[in-house]
């Protein structure tokens, strides 16, 4: 069939009109569509000096301004989008589609509003700020396939697809969880389905450099613990005023990210592996007024796990750690194990802990290739420590090392001062591998009371001044293959028939200056028949 074209229009004359009407039709749709569309979100931040109101304060690096979020002001409540409070009711719809409209409006703030609300995994949007209200409560599902499907996450070091951490976002920009509520995250029900055996066939992946994207989880045949708050490759991160509470695993985890604030944020959570804040391969990062009580390190640094770690090769840095504090933990600050990319640049001040294992902890695998180095801890009152007020090891786990060595690690430039500490069974130790001894370490204006005194081995570049300790045990002070070695102001006093034992062949060049008052007499130092005797000056 042909379509007859009328004689008094003509075919040039009718082209030319249908192409004109398909032109205003398309404008007049375009303005449509513009009226109709949302704007597109504004991703607004104000840049906050951490040391504008620092009292005299000063970072011993360059501390760029951290990039904190400024939401609109636009408000979506949960229960505007059929969230029903109450244990049986998952608002995980609910609460999913009021973080999505609110997005597609530009963003602004999703809130919880007071009561118990349940959910499955959160997964936050560009320019999204949940926020819990006094009295809000949002417990999480016991139910695992409410964390599915997987998604990118980073376990102890190694990345993988898993579970849904409980809230999760990927490269978003300006996000934040906020509000004085409290986050509930079931953790125990997380903690009786956990098997080693499977963390370990994840590490195997890692070592062996299978594609990540075949490191597939997030099963009950292969079940990984996810962590309860991870942002990976996100910016501007602000966690503000809430509490949360029984985690599945590393509490709140920032990966590959950068400007992240934590501020005034509780974090109670005793499962095994519950650190409480893990700054992993992140940037930027200011953590101040929060208090931590967990069953593992309270406040940690992590960079990635052996080939996986180096691999990705992006460090941990810029981090500002003030005015803390933790009632347990197995250390206050832990930079290690997984530090492959490195970790520097970290000054650390105003922490207090009250029990626990270790107040400030470095630890790597003596087979991995693992650095941090520019770190300064200050002003650090710890007490009831099982073990160390300050401990750095390169023996950390050594008898579960697993996989093909990396090489070692380097631990270089790490500074203290104005440490305390009136109880703890071992004073400070510094315990590293020959072939890579702990470098240019100072420590000064220190006061420990401890069962044993101060231990390093393989060490070099080590000043102390005006330490004093206060041990049970003999020698006050142990140096094992130490070279470079001053100790200023060496107070021993009466009790301690042994001030200082010094043994290695590759010692040398080490002073014992005695606090000023006293002396040292030789009857007091203890060197080893394999040190040359000039090596030690007294």
């Amino acid at each position: 069939m042909h379509t007859l074209i009328p004689r008094t229009i003509g075919f040039h004359a009718l082209t030319k009109s249908l192409c004109l009407g398909l032109f205003f039709c398309a404008v007049f749709g375009l303005g449509i569509k513009m009226l109709s569309d949302p704007p597109s979100p504004v991703y607004e931040t104000t840049l906050v000096d951490p040391f504008a109101n620092a009292d005299g304060v000063t970072p011993p690096f360059p501390m760029p301004a951290i990039a904190q979020p400024i939401f609109p002001d636009r408000i979506c409540a949960i229960t505007d989008y059929g969230a029903v409070p109450g244990p049986t009711n998952n608002n995980m719809v609910a609460i999913a589609d009021a973080i999505a409209d609110c997005s597609r409006q530009g963003g602004g703030h999703v809130i919880v509003p007071k009561g118990s609300w349940l959910t499955g995994a959160i997964h936050l949007e560009n320019a999204i700020d949940l926020h819990l209200d006094p009295g809000a409560i949002l417990s999480f599902s016991a139910d695992s396939n409410d964390y599915l499907p997987v998604v990118l996450s980073r376990y102890e070091g190694t990345d993988v697809y898993n579970y849904s951490p409980l809230i999760y976002a990927y490269g978003k920009h300006n996000i934040a969880i906020t509000g004085t509520g409290t986050l509930i995250g079931n953790g125990k029900r997380w903690l009786d389905l956990g098997d080693v055996t499977v963390t370990h066939e994840l590490y195997a992946m890692g070592d062996r450099g299978v594609p990540i994207p075949d490191r597939v989880f997030g099963s009950q045949e292969k079940m990984l613990r996810p962590a309860f708050v991870e942002f990976v490759h996100c910016d501007a991160i602000l966690l503000q005023d809430f509490s949360i509470e029984s985690g599945p695993m590393w509490t709140l985890h920032p990966t590959y990210s950068h400007d992240i604030i934590v501020r005034n944020v509780s974090v109670r959570t005793n499962g095994q592996n519950n650190d409480g804040l893990d700054i992993d391969s992140s940037q930027n990062v200011l953590v101040e007024n929060s208090y931590f009580d967990t069953n593992d390190d309270a406040i940690a640094l992590k960079s990635g796990k052996a080939r996986d770690g180096l691999t990705e090769n992006i460090p941990t840095e810029n981090v500002i750690i003030r005015n803390n504090t933790v009632e347990n933990g197995h250390a206050g600050i832990a930079i290690g194990s997984e530090i492959a990319g490195g970790v520097r640049n970290v000054f650390a001040y105003g922490l207090k802990m009250h029990g626990g294992q270790y107040g400030i902890r470095l630890k790597a695998l003596e087979t991995e290739r693992v650095w941090a180095s520019d770190l300064w801890f200050q002003n650090i009152a710890v007490d009831k420590m099982l073990f160390d007020a300050v401990q750095m090891t390169m023996h950390y786990g050594s008898d579960q090392a697993e996989g093909e060595p990396t090489g070692v690690p380097t631990f270089d430039g790490i500074h203290f001062s104005d440490i305390s500490s009136p109880r703890t069974r071992r004073a400070i130790e510094f315990d590293a591998i020959e072939s890579s001894p702990i470098k240019n370490v100072t420590m000064e204006h220190t006061v420990i009371g401890s069962g044993t005194g101060v231990v390093m081995k393989n060490v070099d570049g080590i000043t102390l001044q005006s330490i004093a300790v206060q041990s049970k045990y003999d020698p006050l002070f142990s140096i094992t293959n130490g070279q470079n070695v001053a100790i200023n102001d060496l107070g021993c006093v009466a009790s301690n028939k042994v001030c200082a034992s010094i043994d290695g062949s590759t010692t040398h060049n080490i002073s014992l200056i005695p606090a000023q008052g006293t002396a040292l007499n030789k009857n007091r130092v203890l060197i080893g028949s394999d040190v040359p005797t000039e090596q030690v000056s007294y």
